[in-house]
This record gives structure tokens, C-alpha cells and sequence, in this order.
């Protein structure tokens, strides 16, 4: 396990406290790994947080790890979707699914990011 992996499942521990002491605490946290990322190192890192949506399991956490997923395509600087994404795709809607405001909000603009029509 490299670093950055390490990082993003630390983001996770705790994450109440943390967002009660600063409401910037998921984009200060998601910054610090992204800082420096070269886009293939962006696009390299996408299935990371494509399998962390799997493990969570509210509805807020899942918001804040789409929008990273997003923010992580837009340094890969691509709109191709990630081999892993697209042999996951029906498996993860079927869990956003599940949450509504994700599903609605962040999915839709990681759709529409995408290309995604259906």
C-alpha cells in the first residue's frame, strides 16, 4: 500500500470530530493528495476511490468521495472513462443508488462529466 492510499482511508477515521473542528476538512484532506498529481497519476488513482464508494456507506461520505472522484478526472484532464469504472459502472449505481442526495447530486455530475446517458 502506497502513501496516498494510506492518506485517503485516514480522511475516514474520526471524520465527525474532524468535520466539526473545520468544515473544509474533506477538501483540505482530498488536497493534500492530490497536490502534485500529474494527470496520469490522477487517472491511475481513480479505481482507489472507486473502490472506497463501495465500502461507505452514508449518504455524506459517498457526496464527498464523488465530488474527489470528479476532482480526480478533472486532473487526469480526460473525460475517458477508467477500464476499472466502466467493469464496475452498473454495480456502483446500483449502490449510489441507495442515497438519494449522492444520487442526485454528485452522480449526475460525474454522469454528465462523463458523458454518461443512461
Amino acid at each position: 500500500m502506497i502513501k496516498s492510499d494510506i492518506r485517503l482511508l485516514e480522511i475516514y477515521e474520526e471524520w465527525q470530530d474532524k468535520l466539526e473542528k473545520n468544515e473544509w476538512y474533506f477538501s483540505i484532506s482530498f488536497e493534500s493528495i492530490t497536490k502534485g498529481m500529474t494527470s496520469e497519476e490522477a487517472y491511475n488513482y481513480l479505481p482507489k476511490v472507486i473502490e472506497l464508494l463501495f465500502k461507505l456507506d452514508e449518504d455524506y461520505l459517498i457526496w464527498e468521495a464523488l465530488y474527489f472522484l470528479i476532482e480526480l478526472y478533472s486532473i487526469a484532464d480526460t473525460t475517458q472513462i477508467h477500464p476499472f469504472l466502466e467493469s464496475n459502472w452498473s454495480e456502483l449505481t446500483n449502490h449510489i443508488k441507495k442515497f438519494n442526495d449522492s444520487y442526485a447530486i454528485p452522480f449526475k455530475v460525474l454522469k454528465n462529466h462523463l458523458r454518461i446517458t443512461n
